[in-house]
């Protein structure tokens, strides 16, 4: 019986090892949120308090207030909540507005895209 628990356990280890090493940390995730950003159509901007940013400027701004703000950011939904979804200051929604017109909110943006990295681990 002793010497039946070790195969067991290497055979354990090879086939769901990998999997746990597959997975990303929140700080990855959150990170790879931010990066995703880059993936909206050419001419999408985001608009916060009212003025509308370029991609790159969103992304510099996502990468400030986080920095600022990972003490009480634990999780990558702490991310969309606390960070990347309102103006801490005037409490205004981020909107993100593609070429063809459409308006959505960064909270709808950045959760459905934490959806899609979910569904790829």
């Amino acid at each position: 019986m002793n010497k039946l628990w070790l195969p067991l356990l290497a055979l354990f280890l090879c086939c769901f090892a990998p999997l746990q090493a597959c997975a990303m940390s929140e700080e990855e995730t959150i990170t790879a949120l931010i990066a995703s950003v880059k993936d909206t159509p050419e001419g999408t901007q985001f608009v916060r308090n009212g003025k509308a940013y370029s991609v790159a400027e969103a992304i510099d701004h996502l990468n400030y207030k986080y920095s600022r703000a990972k003490s009480k950011v634990k999780t990558a939904e702490d991310f969309i909540k606390y960070v990347a979804s309102k103006s801490s200051m005037s409490g205004e929604d981020y909107l993100i507005r593609y070429p063809d017109g459409k308006t959505t909110t960064a909270e709808a943006f950045f959760t459905e895209r934490l959806r899609k990295l979910k569904s790829e681990k």
